[in-house]
């Protein structure tokens, strides 16, 4: 199966561990699976923020089914509050 790899910038709360991580998966994973991906390279304590957060592309907010076919940069939103 044909790897490729995915860039994804760290915002937010996930800057404490690095500014971004780079995963090679197999093409056609969804983002679900990517943000498992990235559970793993980051640890089990970034699980739950990672969990809550939006992975988008440099244009929208990417669905939890959206499949990723060849290499690609995306970022991961944690949730944010103000007022």
């Amino acid at each position: 199966m044909k790897q490729v790899t995915v860039n994804v910038r760290l915002y937010g709360g996930f800057r404490k561990y690095k500014d971004s991580v780079d995963l090679s998966i197999p093409a056609g994973t969804p983002v679900s699976a990517v943000k498992e991906s990235l559970c793993q390279a980051l640890g089990p304590q970034s699980r739950d923020l990672i969990m809550d957060s939006v992975v988008a592309n440099d244009q929208t907010i990417l669905p939890q089914g959206y499949v990723i076919e060849g290499d690609m940069r995306l970022s991961i939103l944690p949730p944010v509050c103000g007022g």
